[in-house]
């Protein structure tokens, strides 16, 4: 039955526009290509569309994942069109769309700040195309949009031969939860929003997403990484880990799989994690596939369960919706 309902979305054309107004937990999904954004129930039941409608026909969502403000009242999200990737903001229910071409992007998806007054983004830069097939050297930078204004700042200092994407804010917004990969390999740091500086979360890392409270952070380990693309009897794995804020040992494994693991989001009770799990047929290709899945765990590691997969759809990011009233809770198993 859900996937005769999902079967609707990969249509936006023929998806009527609905106010996605209901009550009580929800999760948002960005499905096929950036192309539609639906939320569900706590077990991906009452699909619906966010009907969000660019505000050119040559514009369209181009995000693998959104971003809430601690409300849940309002949306981030990239927007293609012919100048490019921007920044989005909408309102819940899908309307309001507003797109910011003076914080245009050059990789990853903005992240909202809890009080909606503010979105990070990444930017990256080609520096010098080296000799060699395939060699290049480029840096890349954090950036603030203020939503009322316009405006765009820079937050961090150019890194050479460094990509930084930025994840979660902090609950009380003071800090920005950031991927970082360099020659080093990859890493979860923390942005200090007033001072710039950055602080180690966790090594081997990627998309570390505060807990509600900020006590925790969850995050993607990414194992083979450094054979990937070498040594083809290696397969792609990942696993799926839980920090705690100020220790950058000792973190607890949730999952570990074949495949990769992406996009972690926590509930607003701060009891289960919601992911997309790929298989990643093709060595090194960490770019989803036709029926992969969105899946729950419990932030203790048990309950693992699907929420929504569909042979005709791919899924990318999934998005708790905070707010009071919507939390989910533990998953009952």
């Amino acid at each position: 039955m859900v996937g005769a309902m999902l079967a609707l979305f990969a249509l936006p054309s023929s998806v009527a526009v609905a106010t996605t107004t209901l009550p009580g937990p929800r999760l948002a999904i960005v499905a096929q290509s950036g192309a539609t954004l639906i939320t569900v129930g706590p077990g991906g039941e009452m699909p619906e569309d966010l009907a969000i409608r660019p505000l050119s026909r040559f514009e369209r969502i181009a995000s693998s994942h959104p971003s809430w403000s601690a409300d849940g009242g309002l949306l981030a999200l990239s927007i293609s069109g012919d100048e490019g990737q921007a920044v989005g903001v909408a309102r819940a229910d899908g309307g309001g769309l507003r797109v910011f071409h003076r914080a245009s992007l050059e990789g990853g998806d903005p992240v909202i700040a809890p009080d909606g007054h503010s979105v990070a983004f990444s930017r990256a830069k080609l520096v010098k195309v080296l000799p060699g097939r395939e060699n290049y050297l480029f840096k890349s930078a954090i950036w603030l949009l203020d939503v009322k204004s316009g405006s765009v700042r820079r937050l961090t200092r150019w890194r050479l031969s460094t990509y930084l994407t930025p994840s979660s804010f902090s609950p009380d917004g003071s800090m920005l939860a950031t991927s970082m990969f360099s020659r080093q390999g990859f890493r979860a740091v923390a942005i200090d929003l007033k001072s710039g500086d950055f602080s180690l979360l966790a090594r081997e890392a990627l998309e570390p997403t505060y807990s509600p409270d900020g006590s925790h952070f969850a995050f993607v380990r990414y194992l083979n990484w450094r054979l990937n693309g070498i040594n083809e009897k290696v397969p792609a794995a990942d696993e799926l880990r839980v920090g705690r804020v100020g220790s950058v040992t000792g973190t607890r494994l949730l999952l570990r799989r074949r495949g990769f693991f992406a996009w972690p989001s926590w509930d607003t009770s701060g009891q289960r994690l919601a992911f997309t799990h790929s298989p990643a047929d093709e060595i090194g290709d960490r770019t989803p596939d036709p029926g992969d899945r969105v899946m729950e765990i419990n932030a203790d590691g048990t309950c693992l369960r699907t929420v929504l997969s569909d042979p005709g759809l791919t899924l990318f990011g999934a998005a708790w919706q905070p707010g009071v009233g919507r939390e989910a809770g533990p998953i009952v198993c």
